[in-house]
């Protein structure tokens, strides 16, 4: 019974190997007062952990309730801007992005779109923030999975509207994909653990 215990926490370590970490995903360390927003340009890292670019962000303080904790990012300055970060990933583990999008209900175009990319995947995704009213937005979470190709792999998400409404994003996470021979291993030896404490519970009742 030790033992098929001990093997189970050997996967979950090995598991552990796998594991990538986002900084600072719910954009919570950064400029301490931005107000209602603060505008951050191309090439700035105030928002730890991600570079800007494009045509820069809004930093979104007070303007609207995140999803997550106090802040999030509307990814249009006053054109599309965008946002990335480097992350330490395993080669040929294959990844998922979790994050919520929502969109600047106060500005044309009523559809808000993004485009997430890792590695050679990409996406694109949109929302219609036509029923939206600030500070009260609704937030729809996403994912992009990914196999990482190397050892370091650039998360990047992009606004697709070339406004000064665009995307809004929070709460960006990653977690690995077991591969199916994990799980196999995973719920046989759960399985073998069950068997083994009904017949140690027969045994004491015989």
């Amino acid at each position: 019974m030790r033992r098929v215990f001990a093997g189970l926490a050997a996967l979950a370590i090995a598991g552990s190997a796998d594991a990538a970490t986002i900084v600072n995903g719910s954009f919570e360390i950064g400029i301490p007062d931005p107000g209602a927003f603060a505008t951050v340009p191309a090439g700035d890292t105030n928002i730890t952990g991600w570079t800007v670019g494009g045509a820069g962000v809004d930093y979104i303080g007070t303007y609207w309730f995140a999803q997550d904790g106090v802040r999030s990012v509307d990814l249009s300055a006053l054109a599309a801007g965008s946002l990335s970060q480097d992350i330490a990933t395993d080669v040929g583990t294959r990844y998922r992005v979790s994050f919520y999008m929502s969109g600047n209900p106060d500005g044309a175009p009523s559809i808000k779109t993004l485009t997430a990319s890792a590695g050679a995947e990409s996406a694109d995704y949109s929302i219609d923030a036509s029923t939206f009213a600030s500070p009260d937005l609704i937030w729809t979470r996403y994912t992009l999975a990914f196999t990482a190709l190397a050892s370091s792999t650039t998360l990047t998400f992009a606004s697709g509207n070339d406004s000064a409404w665009g995307a809004a994003l929070d709460n960006v996470a990653i977690t690995a994909i077991p591969e199916a021979s994990t799980w196999a291993m995973m719920i046989a030896g759960i399985g073998f653990v069950g068997l083994a404490s009904r017949r140690r519970r027969a045994t004491v009742s015989a």
